[in-house]
Protein backbone atom coordinates (compact mmCIF):
# COMPACT_ATOMS: atom_id res chain seq x y z
CA UNK A 1 0.00 0.00 0.00
CA UNK A 2 1.22 3.24 -0.86
CA UNK A 3 0.20 6.24 1.11
CA UNK A 4 0.14 9.70 -0.08
CA UNK A 5 -0.73 13.12 1.66
CA UNK A 6 -2.39 16.27 -0.56
CA UNK A 7 -1.41 19.66 0.50
CA UNK A 8 -3.47 21.69 -2.07
CA UNK A 9 -5.54 24.78 -0.87
CA UNK A 10 -8.38 24.46 -3.38
CA UNK A 11 -10.85 22.10 -1.89
CA UNK A 12 -11.64 20.61 -5.65
CA UNK A 13 -8.12 19.60 -6.30
CA UNK A 14 -7.58 17.88 -2.88
CA UNK A 15 -10.87 16.09 -3.42
CA UNK A 16 -10.49 15.40 -6.98
CA UNK A 17 -6.49 14.16 -6.85
CA UNK A 18 -7.67 12.22 -3.83
CA UNK A 19 -10.61 10.59 -5.61
CA UNK A 20 -8.56 9.64 -9.09
CA UNK A 21 -5.47 8.28 -7.44
CA UNK A 22 -7.36 6.21 -4.74
CA UNK A 23 -9.22 4.25 -8.01
CA UNK A 24 -5.65 2.36 -7.83
CA UNK A 25 -6.25 -0.26 -5.11
CA UNK A 26 -2.71 0.07 -3.55
CA UNK A 27 -3.26 3.51 -2.96
CA UNK A 28 -4.94 5.21 0.24
CA UNK A 29 -5.12 9.43 -0.18
CA UNK A 30 -5.31 11.68 2.82
CA UNK A 31 -5.60 15.62 2.52
CA UNK A 32 -4.46 18.24 4.66
CA UNK A 33 -6.59 21.60 4.58
CA UNK A 34 -5.47 24.97 5.26
CA UNK A 35 -3.80 26.80 6.60
CA UNK A 36 -0.36 25.77 6.35
CA UNK A 37 1.96 26.95 8.85
CA UNK A 38 5.81 25.60 9.94
CA UNK A 39 3.99 25.23 12.82
CA UNK A 40 2.15 22.70 11.33
CA UNK A 41 4.35 20.94 9.55
CA UNK A 42 6.35 20.18 12.51
CA UNK A 43 3.37 18.35 14.25
CA UNK A 44 2.21 16.20 11.12
CA UNK A 45 3.86 12.26 11.47
CA UNK A 46 5.19 12.13 7.90
CA UNK A 47 6.22 8.56 8.71
CA UNK A 48 3.04 7.21 8.30
CA UNK A 49 3.43 8.70 4.76
CA UNK A 50 5.38 7.15 1.50
CA UNK A 51 5.12 10.47 -0.61
CA UNK A 52 3.47 14.03 -0.65
CA UNK A 53 1.97 16.16 -2.96
CA UNK A 54 2.96 19.56 -2.23
CA UNK A 55 1.13 22.63 -4.41
CA UNK A 56 3.52 25.20 -4.82
CA UNK A 57 1.25 28.30 -4.55
CA UNK A 58 -0.49 27.47 -1.58
CA UNK A 59 -2.41 31.06 -0.89
CA UNK A 60 0.12 33.56 1.11
CA UNK A 61 2.33 30.44 1.98
CA UNK A 62 5.35 29.66 -0.41
CA UNK A 63 4.68 25.65 -1.01
CA UNK A 64 8.76 25.52 -1.96
CA UNK A 65 9.85 26.44 1.30
CA UNK A 66 7.15 24.30 3.24
CA UNK A 67 8.28 21.76 1.08
CA UNK A 68 12.17 22.31 2.19
CA UNK A 69 10.92 22.00 5.58
CA UNK A 70 9.65 18.84 5.69
CA UNK A 71 12.37 17.48 3.38
CA UNK A 72 14.64 18.60 6.37
CA UNK A 73 13.07 16.04 9.05
CA UNK A 74 14.10 12.74 9.80
CA UNK A 75 11.85 10.79 7.65
CA UNK A 76 11.58 8.99 4.46
CA UNK A 77 8.84 10.52 3.24
CA UNK A 78 9.53 12.04 -0.63
CA UNK A 79 8.14 15.01 -1.39
CA UNK A 80 6.87 15.76 -4.73
CA UNK A 81 6.05 19.48 -6.24
CA UNK A 82 2.36 19.68 -7.04
CA UNK A 83 1.79 22.27 -9.79
CA UNK A 84 0.02 24.31 -12.74
CA UNK A 85 3.11 25.89 -13.41
CA UNK A 86 5.69 24.52 -16.32
CA UNK A 87 7.48 21.85 -13.93
CA UNK A 88 10.68 22.58 -15.76
CA UNK A 89 10.94 26.14 -14.65
CA UNK A 90 11.08 24.28 -11.31
CA UNK A 91 13.35 21.19 -11.39
CA UNK A 92 16.70 21.95 -10.81
CA UNK A 93 15.71 24.20 -7.83
CA UNK A 94 13.45 21.67 -6.72
CA UNK A 95 16.57 19.06 -6.48
CA UNK A 96 18.56 21.09 -5.27
CA UNK A 97 16.08 20.98 -1.68
CA UNK A 98 16.24 17.78 -2.02
CA UNK A 99 12.32 17.76 -3.24
CA UNK A 100 11.67 14.39 -5.33
CA UNK A 101 10.51 16.08 -8.79
CA UNK A 102 8.11 18.15 -10.19
CA UNK A 103 4.26 16.73 -11.32
CA UNK A 104 1.98 18.68 -13.65
CA UNK A 105 -1.69 18.73 -12.63
CA UNK A 106 -2.48 17.64 -15.54
CA UNK A 107 -1.22 14.91 -15.36
CA UNK A 108 -2.96 11.48 -15.92
CA UNK A 109 -3.58 9.12 -12.60
CA UNK A 110 -1.14 6.70 -14.44
CA UNK A 111 1.67 9.51 -14.87
CA UNK A 112 1.31 10.91 -11.32
CA UNK A 113 1.54 7.19 -9.70
CA UNK A 114 4.38 6.48 -12.16
CA UNK A 115 5.87 9.65 -10.70
CA UNK A 116 5.67 8.63 -7.09
CA UNK A 117 6.79 5.08 -7.65
CA UNK A 118 10.22 6.40 -9.21
CA UNK A 119 10.52 8.61 -6.01
CA UNK A 120 9.96 5.80 -3.88
CA UNK A 121 12.87 4.21 -5.58
CA UNK A 122 15.23 7.26 -5.21
CA UNK A 123 14.37 8.00 -8.83
CA UNK A 124 13.11 11.10 -10.82
CA UNK A 125 11.50 11.24 -13.97
CA UNK A 126 12.89 14.16 -16.23
CA UNK A 127 11.30 15.29 -19.91
CA UNK A 128 13.52 14.67 -23.08
CA UNK A 129 13.59 18.30 -23.39
CA UNK A 130 14.29 18.94 -20.09
CA UNK A 131 17.71 16.27 -19.86
CA UNK A 132 18.84 17.95 -24.05
CA UNK A 133 18.64 21.29 -22.42
CA UNK A 134 21.22 20.38 -19.43
CA UNK A 135 22.99 18.44 -21.99
CA UNK A 136 23.41 21.39 -24.17
CA UNK A 137 24.56 23.26 -21.50
CA UNK A 138 27.45 20.96 -19.90
CA UNK A 139 28.72 20.45 -23.47
CA UNK A 140 28.71 23.92 -24.79
CA UNK A 141 32.34 24.96 -24.65
CA UNK A 142 32.10 28.45 -23.40
CA UNK A 143 28.71 28.77 -21.10
CA UNK A 144 29.20 32.10 -20.78
CA UNK A 145 28.87 32.82 -24.54
CA UNK A 146 25.78 30.27 -24.77
CA UNK A 147 23.79 32.29 -21.99
CA UNK A 148 24.85 35.18 -23.86
CA UNK A 149 22.74 34.13 -27.04
CA UNK A 150 20.05 32.55 -24.78
CA UNK A 151 16.57 34.56 -24.70
CA UNK A 152 15.11 35.00 -21.61
CA UNK A 153 12.58 32.41 -20.37
CA UNK A 154 9.13 33.79 -19.28
CA UNK A 155 9.88 33.35 -15.90
CA UNK A 156 13.13 35.66 -16.45
CA UNK A 157 10.96 38.61 -18.26
CA UNK A 158 8.00 38.05 -15.33
CA UNK A 159 11.16 38.65 -12.96
CA UNK A 160 12.64 41.42 -14.80
CA UNK A 161 9.55 43.50 -14.92
CA UNK A 162 9.50 43.39 -11.24
CA UNK A 163 12.42 44.55 -11.10
CA UNK A 164 11.44 47.22 -13.26
CA UNK A 165 8.75 48.45 -10.46
CA UNK A 166 11.61 47.91 -7.77
CA UNK A 167 10.29 45.43 -5.83
CA UNK A 168 13.03 43.73 -3.75
CA UNK A 169 14.34 40.02 -4.42
CA UNK A 170 12.63 38.84 -1.37
CA UNK A 171 9.28 41.11 -2.49
CA UNK A 172 9.31 39.55 -6.03
CA UNK A 173 9.89 35.98 -4.64
CA UNK A 174 6.62 36.60 -2.21
CA UNK A 175 4.67 37.87 -5.19
CA UNK A 176 5.79 34.99 -8.04
CA UNK A 177 5.16 32.25 -5.06
CA UNK A 178 9.08 31.27 -5.69
CA UNK A 179 11.92 31.03 -3.14
CA UNK A 180 14.15 34.12 -2.84
CA UNK A 181 17.19 32.13 -3.46
CA UNK A 182 15.34 30.99 -7.14
CA UNK A 183 14.69 35.08 -7.11
CA UNK A 184 18.38 35.37 -7.37
CA UNK A 185 20.00 32.44 -9.67
CA UNK A 186 17.36 33.58 -12.14
CA UNK A 187 18.63 37.42 -11.69
CA UNK A 188 21.87 36.19 -12.47
CA UNK A 189 21.20 34.24 -15.44
CA UNK A 190 19.41 37.68 -16.71
CA UNK A 191 22.88 39.23 -15.89
CA UNK A 192 25.21 36.58 -17.92
CA UNK A 193 22.41 36.54 -20.83
CA UNK A 194 22.04 40.84 -21.11
CA UNK A 195 26.16 41.23 -20.27
CA UNK A 196 25.26 43.58 -16.93
CA UNK A 197 26.27 43.22 -13.45
CA UNK A 198 23.47 44.97 -11.92
CA UNK A 199 19.78 45.66 -11.75
CA UNK A 200 19.55 49.13 -13.13
CA UNK A 201 21.44 48.21 -16.05
CA UNK A 202 19.65 44.71 -16.40
CA UNK A 203 16.12 47.21 -16.82
CA UNK A 204 17.74 49.94 -19.47
CA UNK A 205 19.39 46.85 -21.59
CA UNK A 206 16.15 45.31 -21.57
CA UNK A 207 14.09 48.10 -22.61
CA UNK A 208 16.58 49.39 -25.51
CA UNK A 209 16.13 45.81 -26.79
CA UNK A 210 12.69 45.40 -26.72
CA UNK A 211 12.34 42.80 -24.16
CA UNK A 212 10.13 44.88 -21.38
Amino acid sequence: MIRILVIDDHPAVREGTKAILETDSEVEVDCLEPPYTAELMEKIDFLQYDAVLMDMNLGDVNGIELAKQITSQEHQCKVLLYTGYDVNDYMEEAISLGIHGVISKTESKEKILSHIRHALLGEIILSFDYVKKLIERQTLKSPSMKEANEPLTDREKMILMEVERGLTNQEIADKLHLSKRSIEYSLTSIFNKLHVSSRTEAVLIAKSEGIL
